[in-house]
């Protein structure tokens, strides 16, 4: 066993050196690696954790990681663990579908602001959001400020590169009353049509009504208790922790939401029956109020996909109507808070889908 120059029995793959340095060295994979210090408590922490990041293929060398795997470590060992599981598939989604492309196989040692500058300037050029861009930016500095830490880089270049200016503040779509009674009346043979009428009626996000459980219900108080919101991560579908803290929240129910809601119970009940074996539950997900027609759960792009129909249906019948999403019915609602809400059901009354409810 190797001894120091006070005759200091050292630990295995530590010796020290005539400078007076300390040094851990192994091998591992046919590569030989090293750390430094002058310190023998300092040193045998750094040996340590090389070993261990080594062995959990955590280490990476300077010259030879690409953008690609560093995010692949970043998002495994350092995100995943600390954020919502919502929050890591919005960084995979971001960083597949505008960073992969232009970076992915380049060394992460040999980016520069230059090429995150471009990165900037062609979504900007494509009507790219602001938030969009900006969460680029979130994501790759992240990236950098942990390489930073771990000396796998020498200087984060993202602070270098610009954001574009941010684009004139437009007014969030709103719906008319008149627009919201043609939307119903187009909307009523959708198999969504609960769906958007409850968005209309609680202004709920999208991921917030995909992600509805029928144990959020209070019927007997009126009451929906906003716990959780639908998120698609790694192949899957889960159920997240609203947006923010404030998400988690109730919403009051008046008699005529109630009776949707029951109607929506007793339409999915029915399904069930007739579809027997065929109705495909996902697993822990078996009580979600909106589903597919065969009991799965429904995802953003679905979501839209029927918005998008049923609004060229109502164009193709010559009526102007604007484009609007998912969220238009959140806008809509928080647009009209101070008005009554009784139009929105008189609307109702008149279509044949809901004429029968009680209260209307």
């Amino acid at each position: 066993m190797a001894v120091d120059s006070n005759g200091k029995k050292l630990p295995e793959g530590i010796t020290q050196r005539p400078d007076g340095r300390y040094m851990g060295r192994f091998r591992s994979g046919g590569e030989r690696y090293t750390v430094y210090d002058m310190d023998l408590k300092e040193c045998k922490k750094k040996f340590a954790n090389l070993k261990y990041e080594v062995e959990h293929g955590l280490f990476a060398k300077q010259e030879n990681i690409t953008v690609s795997g560093w995010f692949d470590i970043w998002i495994k060992e350092y995100k995943e663990p600390t954020v919502k599981q919502g929050t890591v598939g919005v960084y995979r989604d971001n960083f597949n579908s505008y960073i992969q492309k232009p970076l992915g196989k380049k060394k992460l040692k040999d980016i520069r602001p230059e090429h995150i500058q471009k990165i900037y300037n062609d979504l900007n050029k494509k009507g790219y959001s602001r938030n969009t861009i900006e969460l680029v930016s979130v994501v790759l500095g992240g990236m950098y400020k942990q390489a930073l830490k771990n000396k796998i880089v020498t200087e984060n270049p993202v602070p270098l590169a610009t954001l574009p200016r941010e684009k004139e503040h437009k007014e969030p779509r709103v719906m008319t009353v008149e627009e919201q009674r043609i939307f119903l009346e187009y909307a009523k043979e959708s198999y969504l049509n609960d769906l958007f009428i409850l968005a209309l009626a609680t202004g709920m996000r999208s991921g917030e009504l995909r992600g509805l459980q029928w144990q959020d219900i209070d019927f007997k108080n009126k009451v929906i208790h906003v716990n959780n919101t639908l998120v698609y991560v790694n192949n899957d579908y889960i159920l997240d922790t609203p947006k923010t803290q404030t998400s988690r929240r109730d919403i009051p129910l008046i008699d005529n939401a109630v009776s949707i809601l029951k109607q929506q119970k007793l339409k999915q009940s029915e399904n069930r029956i007739l579809l027997g074996d065929k109705w495909t539950n996902k697993e822990g997900l078996e009580n979600l109020v909106f589903t597919t027609m065969t009991g799965y759960p429904i995802n953003r792009d679905m979501l839209k996909q029927e918005l998008n129909r049923v609004i060229k249906e109502i164009q193709k019948d010559h009526k102007e109507f604007k484009h609007i999403t998912p969220h238009t019915f959140r806008h809509t609602l928080a647009y009209t808070s101070g008005m009554p809400r009784v139009p929105l059901w008189r609307l109702l009354h008149r279509l044949s889908s809901v004429s029968c409810l009680p209260g209307l």
